[in-house]
């Protein structure tokens, strides 16, 4: 994997500076077409440099504290590829090809800073998450560079077929990679929007239907919280193993809390009554 390292030129402030050293990120031939036409280059460069940043920031999300390392790259992947309007003046196919290089030794780097943007969808969803969440996980950084090297493996997969389904991989390299109580930090912080989404959308349920009453507001929901949890996690990790997912829902719900079989009670009665509307038949009587 290529790395982009070090920068020498300032960007658009020294526009109209002439740099003759060749700067260490440039190999032979480029340093020295940079040498001879550094004062061409620059403010071609330096002038791209502010698009380049605004188009980036259009298509991704990215912490303004990735900025400067962001721009650096840009900055040395753009005087490289200039350099090969000089190199293969007249042969497109060449200075195209070579250009194209660039791009892809540069790709790697950029993308180190745009995976861990949950949002960017760059990689896997779920693996993009955990090294966006690596403080909520306590990841170790041995742990954070390898996950990295596997999201940076998918994102070249997902561009190459963006229609690639890389969920069960993704699931297998985290319960390989975290610990058992990472793991459930993970998941916990991943969900946690859409588990609090549903508890409290299930006692709204339960008030409506005058049963909020019967439990303690703080216990149960506590209860129900946790339980909510464990069965995403579950749906999560074997999201396309059906099997699997029904025997560990079964076994959760041999524990199933007071909270979540009133609002599984609501739900059967709810079956019911919708039957009785269409097939106008009886059913039989509810009980809890």
């Amino acid at each position: 994997m290529f790395m982009a390292v070090g920068i020498v030129v300032p960007l658009s402030s020294q526009a109209q500076t002439v740099v003759t050293q060749v700067p260490a990120f440039l190999t032979k031939p480029e340093g020295r077409v940079y040498q001879a036409h550094a004062d061409e280059i620059l403010p071609r460069v330096n002038y791209r440099h502010d698009e380049l940043m605004l188009e980036t920031h259009a298509r991704y999300v990215c912490s303004p504290s990735k900025d400067e390392k962001l721009g650096q790259y840009l900055f040395q992947r753009e005087i490289r590829k200039a350099c090969y309007d000089y190199i293969w003046p007249d042969s497109v196919r060449l200075r195209s090809l070579a250009k194209m290089r660039v791009d892809t030794q540069y790709q790697d780097s950029i993308d180190m800073l745009l995976i861990p943007e949950y949002y960017n969808r760059i990689s896997g969803d779920n693996i993009s998450y955990a090294l966006h969440a690596k403080r909520a996980v306590r990841m170790d950084s041995t742990q954070y560079d390898y996950l990295m090297g596997k999201a940076l493996d998918m994102a070249h997969r997902l561009r190459r077929n963006p229609r690639l389904n890389v969920w069960n991989e993704e699931m297998e390299i985290l319960t390989k990679t975290l610990t058992k109580e990472q793991l459930d930090r993970f998941f916990r912080d991943k969900n946690a929007r859409s588990v609090t989404k549903e508890m409290q959308a299930g006692w709204k349920r339960l008030t409506d239907a005058g049963l909020a009453e019967q439990l303690d507001s703080v216990n149960d929901m506590a209860r129900a919280y946790f339980y909510f949890h464990e069965r995403q996690k579950i749906k999560d990790l074997y999201k396309y193993n059906g099997t699997a997912q029904r025997k560990h829902l079964a076994e959760l719900n041999k524990s199933m809390p007071t909270m979540v079989r009133m609002l599984d009670g609501l739900d059967k009665k709810a079956r019911l009554e919708e039957n009785e509307r269409n097939n106008k038949t009886v059913g039989k009587e509810f009980v809890w």
